[in-house]
């Protein structure tokens, strides 16, 4: 009978112990990004919560879309860019949130959305090798990335439209401010000096680093954070600030999550501006809730996208004009790439 009651109270144990061993699914942008917000926030949400957090990388619009539509939902919280969230939030992909005990007001203009609260911002810099050029005298606008004669040797870009439309309008004299809407064929027109110099279509920032590292490439652009995170490590590399392309990511829980609830927690514990500030001075992205600057070094803060001195000069990506215009640019930048 006493043997009994042991093996009942034992599987008690060993059920509770399963139900409390939640875990969370997290995908976001992999590398050293997956591996600063792993510190800054999940080991301290999961010490603080018992809840587990796995990361996967990255969040590929199609992906959100086929877990949703199938009801298969594999990804809890999704970090998606600007594009993504605004084109997902349209598409209904996105669970509403609980914005309660969220501090809204201390958070960046539309950092707070229905579906979505946003965590840092990023940005696409001018970057260059400081063993071809010296710290300051190497490429410090687009205009001189796109100078082949003055600034010679091989560029690196991101596999996508996004970012190198705005870079290549920005190169052609565009102010900052009449961006968009973005004159595509102005744009191609521009690309088209560039093309025969790059060498790169970096798909991730992890990529982007390794190709710094392995120098593939003297100049292009570059995730900032990705390159000052390698710049601390001894890679010869310097970023600069004017004309940076900027974006902003959100979290957002894809709809028919069955793990709602932990995930909402996750979300909220990240808005916490001494979290952010972990997680900006791990990353070097900037943080969306401005108090977290509070919390940050000013010569730390200063190399970070949303500080308002690298603000000045700087393009927020439009989500909305990709949202309209998305497919058709995706479609001829693909073609252009394959010409």
């Amino acid at each position: 009978m006493k043997r009994a009651l042991l093996v009942v109270a034992l599987c008690l144990f060993a059920a509770t112990g399963i139900a409390q061993a939640e875990t969370i699914t997290v995908c976001s942008y992999g590398g050293t990004y997956n591996k600063a917000l792993d510190e800054a926030i999940a080991q301290p949400f999961t010490k603080e919560t018992g809840i587990e957090v796995v990361f996967v990388s990255f969040p590929n619009y199609a992906k959100m879309k086929a877990q949703v539509q199938s009801g298969n939902i594999e990804w809890d919280v999704v970090e998606p860019s600007i594009n993504g969230y605004v084109l997902g939030a349209h598409d209904g992909l996105f669970e509403p949130l609980d914005l309660t005990g969220i501090p809204v007001e201390d958070f960046v203009k539309g950092g707070i959305q229905p579906f979505g609260v946003s965590t840092v911002y990023y940005s696409h810099n001018v970057a260059y090798r400081t063993d071809v050029w010296p710290a300051g005298q190497g490429p410090k606008t687009w205009a001189d990335v796109w100078d082949t004669e003055k600034f010679p040797g091989p560029r690196a870009v991101k596999y996508t439209a996004y970012s190198n439309l705005e870079a290549a309008l920005l190169a052609d004299g565009v102010p900052p401010s009449q961006i968009y809407p973005i004159d595509v064929d102005r744009a191609f027109k521009k690309l088209d000096e560039l093309k025969p110099q790059i060498k790169v279509y970096w798909k991730n920032g992890a990529q982007a680093q390794q190709v710094m590292r392995a120098h593939e490439a003297d100049t292009g652009s570059f995730a900032a954070g990705r390159m000052l995170d390698i710049a601390k490590d001894g890679v010869p590399v310097a970023v600069e600030w004017n004309g940076s392309i900027v974006d902003l990511d959100y979290l957002v829980i894809l709809k028919g999550c069955p793990r709602k609830e932990a995930a909402m927690k996750f979300i909220k514990y990240s808005t916490d501006p001494k979290r952010q500030a972990a997680l900006a001075m791990a990353s070097y992205y900037g943080p969306s809730n401005l108090k977290a600057y509070d919390y940050i070094p000013d010569e730390l803060a200063r190399q970070m996208p949303s500080h308002p001195d690298n603000m000045k000069n700087a393009v927020v990506i439009d989500g909305e004009w990709y949202r309209e215009h998305g497919k058709e640019v995706t479609a001829r930048w693909e073609a252009w790439k394959m010409q």
